[in-house]
């Protein structure tokens, strides 16, 4: 019989007086985080933007491939830089009303409205105008020839109305919004009104013990390895491990006079002994990243393997900066959760062993999210969740890309990979965008704005009531249209 992994057994008797057997049907779904927003004009974290998907339909959705495939409209290519949309008859928002051409417009021209502040804005930069026809159709222009464009509309459309509420409750996907607050947000699954609880408890072990007590039914987002695996050999639960793409990063303020040196940067990346990380804490449910994109991605670059752990190439890189005489001193911030307090420490380690001296500061996750936005960092660990275009690269890299217009944060600029950006975004063959998108994530790891880590698995675990649940690469929430909960009280 496996032991409750060492850092658990604190909390278990205070967890287990707490927890009992759910006394109602709705599925509970533990979550890591608070859900920020039910906007899609402004979810730009992972537990929003899964939400968001849920309650609101986009134009356009992804396949398995992270192909573009028609969810609320068909689209036409009339022109190089002309389309038309016609949306599904089915579409209704929640309240009833069918989904018209006018709301897209709306919701997209709000998206591009600079005063509005969309993280997204930039992504859509590129669409002229829109013109509607009727209640059905619209026609898009464009500034210049994309084949990426039926991608970039993948935000959730919202009705014309309900763009100036401040709180958006009515939207089009296939769950309605029935509550919302800081750490509880339900949903009704609108074909039966089955109801999805997400409650937040940001520590994981808690949330395990309670999904073995009973008091949810899944729990899903940062679970630690050590403690899934635990979790995973017992006969009540069942896991699911699905190969991901989040990619984790170490973040770094440019704008840093010591950060803002390459030299620095480099000796960064190379005092990170990342396999030892990936094997010894992880267990095997990460890869190693050598840039944003997986490699199996279209656009993925194969050949980048990330910067190789070598400790004293990072000494003579630091002793190039002019540090050899004294140790270079950083903070790094990070969340409160557990696990990426413990990554966040073996970093601390090995940085020290080349004579880099880090203090780790954890806040939880409104606090710490708000100070990466704000730009109020020297470093930060994060993940990427849910790319699905390269069009990242423009969002994250571009130098017109700082916020709040995007999510440059670190304030990196450089002419030779913002012209590869746009010279990738104007291609007209999709084998030339790849090839130019592999040319930007070289010059990347030339620049080195970023330090990539490693993508991680999805990880999730149930109760036994619960069927038909499981999550793709990008960990969304999509299955739980299918997923239902055995009554406590039915018999077999």
């Amino acid at each position: 019989m496996r032991r409750l992994p060492h850092f658990a057994t604190f909390v278990i008797l205070s967890c287990l007086a707490g927890c009992g057997e759910g006394e109602t049907d709705t599925i509970r779904i533990g979550i890591p985080t608070r859900v920020l927003t039910s906007d899609p004009r402004f979810a730009s974290d992972a537990q929003s933007a899964r939400i968001v998907r849920l309650l609101h339909r986009a134009p356009v959705r992804f396949d398995a491939n992270l192909q573009p495939v028609p969810d609320l409209v068909r689209w036409e290519m009339l022109a190089p830089v002309h389309y038309r949309l016609t949306l599904v008859a089915n579409a209704v928002f929640s309240n009833g009303r069918p989904v018209t051409a006018a709301d897209v417009a709306a919701t997209y021209r709000s998206v591009q409205d600079q005063a509005v502040a969309s993280p997204h804005r930039l992504s859509i930069a590129n669409i002229s105008t829109f013109e509607v026809l009727d209640e059905r159709r619209l026609d898009v222009r464009l500034h210049q020839p994309d084949r990426l464009f039926p991608g970039t509309l993948s935000i959730g459309v919202l009705a014309a109305d309900q763009l100036t509420d401040g709180a958006v409750t009515i939207g089009a996907g296939n769950f309605e919004l029935v509550h919302w607050s800081a750490d509880r947000v339900q949903l009704a699954r609108r074909s039966d009104r089955q109801m999805f609880e997400f409650a937040v408890t940001q520590d994981a072990t808690v949330r395990v013990l309670k999904l073995i007590a009973g008091e949810i039914d899944i729990a899903q987002g940062n679970l630690p390895p050590e403690l899934f695996n635990w979790a995973a050999s017992r006969s009540a639960l069942r896991a699911v491990q699905v190969p991901g793409s989040t990619f984790s990063y170490l973040g770094m303020n440019l704008e840093d006079p010591m950060l803002g040196n390459l030299l620095v940067r480099r000796a960064l990346a190379h005092a990170i002994d990342r396999e030892t990380i990936v094997r010894r804490v992880f267990f095997g449910t990460a890869r190693l990243a050598g840039a944003l994109l997986p490699p199996e991605h279209w656009a993925g670059n194969s050949t980048l393997t990330g910067i190789a752990y070598d400790p004293e190439k990072s000494r003579q890189l630091l002793a190039q900066a002019g540090l050899s005489a004294r140790r270079l001193e950083l903070e790094m911030k990070t969340s409160t959760d557990y696990f990426r307090v413990r990554v966040a420490t073996i970093l601390q380690q090995q940085l020290a062993e080349v004579g880099i001296d880090l203090k780790v500061r954890s806040y939880d996750w409104g606090t710490f999210y708000g100070d990466v936005v704000a730009g109020r960092f020297q470093l930060y660990g994060l993940s990427w969740v849910g790319l699905e275009l390269p069009t990242i690269f423009r969002h994250a890299f571009h130098s017109a890309s700082l916020p709040p217009g995007g999510a440059n944060r670190g304030h990196f600029e450089s002419e030779v990979i913002d012209h590869l950006i746009e010279q990738a975004e104007s291609a007209t063959a999709v084998v030339q965008q790849a090839e130019l998108y592999r040319d930007v994530q070289s010059q990347l790891d030339r620049k080195l704005p970023i330090v990539p880590l490693w993508f991680e698995d999805q990880l999730v675990l149930q109760g036994a009531q619960v069927s038909g649940y499981t999550t793709d690469l990008q960990g969304s929430y999509t299955a739980l249209q299918q997923t239902y909960k055995e009554s406590a009280g039915s018999e077999n």
